[in-house]
């Protein structure tokens, strides 16, 4: 793919910085050359004999060895005639808002779609394959997965050819899953269609809308990553009351193709939009051994740590809260409306942790927002049982302060490790992500199940104290990652590392 240049963006050479370090040698050279003729005169009647036999041997070398001389001139005439490098600085605006845009509409109908799961869940569950409660809880999970975890090797790829043609592609992998699930009688049609087509279109998607904001900007980055994310927020607020209407109304099966024409449509437009930037002017990146060190480094190895631990439980309480809802005794729009709020939350978390993230450190707000995450999971939700105001504050609360989680993850990325392999880094990281989100819904509903958890295929409910079992489970995952994060914090500090600023 060709670089694209950006009019807003500021063309720096290293020329000046070339010649002041040719001139200070040279003037070092001056230096010396005056302090050994000064002391040359002084000793020059001692020592004149053989001042001369020296210049004399020097003479004759050099006349002996003209290649030596050519070689050296052919060696400055090349540093002459090659070109000075090029730095590109960050526009901090400009068609950077644009990808910005770009980047929202994407996550609004593809993550908003993705995070509006636990609606179809609780449907799958109670009406159409009863007494199934872990085996469909695996659909949502292998989307979440392969988002994530295909992700990771697509992003190879997206540094490779593009994000333009990524995205474009991945929109046709997206909307065919959702086609394809409208077809499906088993549950294990799904699995292929709702769970691995989406997630992999979606994987194909993910990289490229999650490093692009970040490569636009540098004082502004928390805040352009934090408006893009946020999307997706928006979107599981709206789609959580545009699924469970379009369930109620034209049924399911035509409810995922019409969503299949919504996402097919939004990523097209992404993908047309879509600009990378680049501070050197090469949009095709290769893996390369600086790659592999940086991710050798005890700093990003630590923070996969917390990511990982985080992803366990992060997605779980989103994809269980409608059937918890609804075991609890309240309706299937009570639930959807409570999902709703979550993703509501999320977006106004989403947005301010960028926001507050530039000013108070990137770092400090994504330890903020992981601890408050295990804090209102083990404490709030954990007493909540079945009083809906409580649950209302919970997912409020969840969505508001851990909101900053996902958003936060690609701009210190790019705060501690530049931003040239910044696509293949969110992709190893956002793969880590997938193995704790394509999992810890999962074992929670294992746990919860053997407890004796779960609706039976005669409709009656099992024993809600089980949801006990899976609350603490994802409370303390993201409790754990939390205090690595801390850990993180304590080796690399929480405020923004100082950026130096290109001038014309």
């Amino acid at each position: 793919m060709s670089a694209e240049k950006n009019p807003d963006s500021m063309y720096i050479t290293a020329e000046t910085q070339r010649q002041e370090h040719i001139q200070e040698p040279t003037i070092r050279r001056s230096s010396s050359s005056t302090s050994s003729t000064s002391a040359h005169n002084s000793f020059a009647s001692a020592s004149s004999t053989t001042v001369q036999a020296l210049e004399f041997e020097t003479m004759t070398a050099a006349l002996a060895s003209p290649t030596t001389v050519g070689a050296n001139l052919d060696s400055e005439k090349r540093d002459r005639d090659q070109p000075s490098p090029t730095y590109i600085a960050p526009p901090d605006g400009g068609y950077g808002w644009v990808v910005v845009g770009a980047c929202f509409l994407n996550n609004f109908s593809m993550l908003g779609i993705l995070l509006s799961w636990g609606i179809f869940q609780q449907l799958y569950t109670t009406e159409v394959y009863p007494g199934q409660v872990s085996a469909i809880s695996w659909v949502g999970t292998l989307a979440f997965g392969c988002q994530y975890i295909v992700g990771s090797l697509f992003s190879l790829f997206a540094a490779r050819i593009g994000y333009r043609r990524m995205i474009l592609m991945g929109a046709v992998l997206t909307a065919g899953g959702c086609v394809a699930a409208s077809f499906a009688t088993k549950v294990w049609h799904l699995y292929l269609s709702q769970g691995v087509l989406f997630g992999v279109g979606a994987a194909m998607a993910n990289p490229c809308v999650l490093a692009a904001p970040a490569q636009w900007f540098v004082r502004r980055r928390g805040l352009a990553s934090g408006i893009a994310i946020s999307g997706s927020g928006i979107g599981g607020l709206a789609f959580s009351f545009i699924i469970q209407k379009m369930n109620a109304t034209i049924g399911f099966r035509w409810c995922l193709r019409v969503l299949a024409i919504i996402v097919w449509c939004s990523m097209t437009i992404t993908g047309l939009l879509m600009r990378q930037f680049s501070t050197t002017g090469k949009q095709a990146v290769n893996v390369s051994m600086k790659d592999v060190q940086t991710m050798r480094q005890p700093t990003f190895l630590i923070m996969l740590l917390g990511v990982l631990m985080t992803s366990f439980g992060y997605f779980t309480s989103l994809n269980l809260m409608p059937s918890y809802a609804v075991d609890h005794g309240l309706s299937q729009s009570q639930g959807a409306l409570l999902s709703s709020l979550l993703n509501g939350a999320s977006f106004f978390g989403r947005f301010s942790g960028g926001l507050f993230g530039d000013r108070f450190g990137l770092i400090n707000l994504l330890l903020i927002c992981t601890a408050s995450c295990a804090f209102t999971t083990l404490i709030v939700w954990m007493l909540a049982s079945s009083s809906l105001a409580v649950l209302v504050v919970y997912v409020v609360l969840y969505g508001l302060l851990g909101g900053g989680f996902i958003s936060l993850l690609a701009p210190v990325l790019a705060e501690q490790f530049g931003t040239e392999s910044l696509t293949i880094l969110v992709g190893v990281t956002f793969g880590i992500n997938g193995v704790g989100s394509l999992t810890g819904t999962p074992i929670a509903t294992a746990i919860f199940s053997s407890l004796g958890g779960g609706s039976s295929s005669d409709g009656s409910v099992g024993d809600l104290n089980a949801y006990r079992g899976a609350i603490g489970f994802a409370g303390g995952v993201i409790a754990v990652g939390a205090l690595v994060f801390f850990v993180l914090k304590l080796k690399v500090g929480g405020k923004r590392k100082p950026v130096a600023v290109a001038t014309a």
